[in-house]
């Protein structure tokens, strides 16, 4: 129980500790933000905000885990995954800051080393004989089992769609952030329910270091959690719901990831089809934005409508 406490307290205060020297060392050399030229004017001022605060957040979790130390391999698991993508995500943000715009890699590329990520995943997954194909089905009793065939594609495509519906969500300041903490909540519960005790406290270890860092993320956000973040907790994120076999809670509970990510694909055909978009810009939050709603009035509505799915998704999940 000693060690547990400790990590946990680690897992809160490091981020709150580290993260201005991580602000004062980009401000130094003058990485920051890279506004997109279509987004809203409104996010003109947050030019050169420093960015990268995902690396904050792993370095956190990594000392907490370090003391901790649990004997559970799936632990490992999602901190490496955390880490990959993580990386792929710090590629994109040196990119940018290399090229002085706001692209860094291109999309393909992105999703290539992301797919690589899911491959070794798969293959660690099908060796390790603790973890099996079956899915936990909301509001359902019985569960379902994916043939192999079918269930590997079913993966990557959870990695997939949760590490950049995360990145896409990370537009306002404390947005992401707040709607992780929300998440990790509801799977550290679910792995208690499933007596894997171990995943539950690392998810935990998670949370308070995303609360220590949303102490400088929230608006006026100081340091923006940044690819490297975003990618990576989406990563960790998916990994868990996949290890305790809550994919579909994933919809639920992380909704708003969801409802994001839908937001710009139905803007996306609707002006391939009709040439005309349906929102005055898409993610979601844009839009709001552009209909004077102030950005903070704008996170509190989502992580609202965050923590509204997350008590949906505990009620649908079979605790008993």
């Amino acid at each position: 129980m000693y060690k547990i406490i400790v990590s946990l307290l680690i897992a809160f205060f490091l981020p709150v500790i580290i993260t201005p020297f991580l602000i004062k060392i980009q401000q130094k050399y003058h990485i920051g933000q890279k506004i997109r030229q279509e987004g809203p004017d409104l996010h003109q001022h947050k030019m050169g905000t420093p960015t990268m605060g995902g690396l904050a957040i792993f370095f956190s979790i990594a000392l907490a885990l370090l003391f901790y130390r649990p004997d559970d391999n799936t632990v490992y698991v999602v901190f490496l995954l955390l880490c990959a993508f993580g990386f792929v995500g710090f590629l994109d943000d040196f990119m940018k800051f290399y090229r002085g715009r706001s692209l860094g890699l291109k999309a393909r590329t992105k999703l290539i080393m992301q797919f690589i990520i899911c491959v070794f995943f798969l293959l660690w997954f099908f060796r390790n004989g603790t973890v099996n194909q079956t899915i936990i089905v909301p509001f359902i009793k019985e569960n379902l089992y994916l043939s192999q065939a079918t269930y590997i594609p079913f993966v990557a495509l959870v990695f997939i769609s949760a590490t950049n519906a995360v990145n896409l969500t990370d537009g306002l300041d404390g947005l992401a952030t707040g709607l992780m903490i929300i998440a990790l909540l509801a799977f550290a519960v679910i792995a208690f329910a499933q007596e894997r005790s171990n995943l539950g406290i690392f998810s935990l270890i998670m949370l308070l270091t995303c609360a220590g860092f949303l102490i400088y993320n929230f608006h006026p956000a100081k340091i923006f959690l940044g690819d490297v973040g975003s990618l990576g907790l989406g990563g960790a994120l998916a990994g868990i719901a996949i290890l305790t076999g809550t994919e579909i809670f994933l919809i639920i509970i992380g909704g708003v990831f969801v409802i994001e990510t839908l937001s710009v694909i139905i803007q996306v055909l609707s002006i391939q089809i009709r040439q005309k978009p349906v929102f005055r810009m898409s993610p979601l939050h844009h839009h709001f934005e552009l209909l004077n709603w102030q950005e903070v009035h704008i996170v509190l509505l989502f992580w609202g409508i965050g923590l509204l799915l997350f008590l949906i998704g505990m009620i649908a999940y079979p605790f008993y």
